[in-house]
């Protein structure tokens, strides 16, 4: 029994008889397994699993809950789908996330594209409420994201590059446990730390620099995602400023989430936050997004999202001002919707002098 596929099944659309996962993420959602080709989910009955020669032994020892099925080098996978599925203009096939160019050979494949319904939001809806377990794996990525700000407070100083300051954060983050970085690991230090999304560069830290230092950990698959800016040496009063202002636009944010509250209100309020500080034209990105198998999922907060908090959504805060020629601060957490608000889930201080 799998508790993941019920949703599915639960959430099938009425027309479709079986739903073909193809995404890699979605597979190792309800299996929890990377390296499969497809996942076929009955709207009765059990799941299948077909997996090339090279992982067959391997989904075989892992994977509980489905039948795995050996794809052999001759079949093809698309036909194998059709032919197993059958779909008609009265049983639909859904699926998930092809490219245009599977998706209009699946349609071949089956006869028609009539016969296919896309439904990709479905899966997307179902993973933005996390399961306790999910929660449990998210928390212990957030440690040890919390872990790569402290290295990071320690490590920044004048002298040193940004990249050193990355290599340092995630051996750290490695050494601890980390299944590896959630994403490319931003350091970026004086006026660079005004691009949000600025990369590590041999650039050597200055003294007085905002840094704005963006990481996240993995553990089995599941991702954090954190900001902290950081001086190298003591702030000046604008650096205050800003930082300020982004802190309470932080703040504000966390103080209006809870389930049901449409997520572009939320972002309404940072953003207000920011505009009250007289800072609105340099908020130039949405307050956040959800985290879990992927560092961007569903929900997205942001001035035109559509979607709606529930309980067991985990989100980022992430409000920011960004001046060219200046700098950048950015503040960032990850966040869990709970029953009657939220919970902060990385907990590293919030220092603008790393020390």
């Amino acid at each position: 029994m799998n508790s993941k596929i019920d949703r599915l099944k639960k959430a099938f659309p009425e027309e479709a008889a079986y739903f073909a996962v193809f995404d890699s993420v979605n597979m190792a959602y309800f299996t929890g397994f990377n390296g499969a080709a497809a996942l076929l989910i009955p709207k009765e009955g059990d799941s299948t699993l077909y997996v090339a020669s090279t992982n067959f032994e391997q989904a075989k020892h892992e994977v509980k809950g489905v039948h795995i099925e050996l794809l052999k080098r001759s079949e093809h996978l698309l036909e194998v789908i059709a032919q197993t599925a059958k779909p008609t203009a009265h049983s639909k096939l859904a699926v998930d996330n092809l490219s245009i160019e599977r998706y209009h050979a699946l349609a071949k494949a089956v006869g028609d594209e009539k016969r296919l319904t896309a439904q990709n939001n479905t899966i997307r809806s179902i993973r933005a409420v996390k399961t306790p377990d999910e929660v449990a794996l998210i928390r212990k990525a957030c440690k040890l994201a919390d872990l790569g700000i402290k290295v990071a407070c320690e490590v920044i100083q004048p002298g040193v590059s940004e990249l050193e300051v990355a290599a340092e954060v995630e051996y750290a983050m490695r050494k601890a446990g980390s299944c590896g970085t959630a994403f490319d690991t931003i350091v970026a230090s004086g006026k660079n730390s005004a691009f949000p999304h600025g990369t590590c560069i041999s650039r050597v830290i200055e003294d007085s620099d905002l840094v704005v230092v963006d990481l996240g950990a993995t553990v089995s698959c599941y991702r954090s995602d954190i900001t902290r800016t950081i001086t190298a040496g003591k702030p000046s009063e604008k650096q205050l400023k800003n930082f300020q202002a982004v802190k309470t636009a932080q703040d504000s944010a966390f103080q209006a989430i809870a389930p049901q509250v449409p997520a572009k209100k939320v972002d309404s309020v940072a953003r207000e936050a920011i505009f009250q500080a007289g800072f609105d034209q340099y908020f130039v990105h949405n307050l956040g997004h959800g985290v879990g198998l992927e560092v961007h999922e569903t929900p997205v907060l942001s001035p035109v999202s559509t979607d709606i908090l529930q309980q067991g959504n985990v989100v980022t805060l992430e409000p920011g001002i960004y001046i060219c020629g200046f700098g950048g601060v950015r503040i960032e957490d990850t966040v869990l919707v709970t029953e009657n608000g939220a919970e902060k889930l990385t907990t590293a201080p919030y220092r603008l002098n790393a020390r």
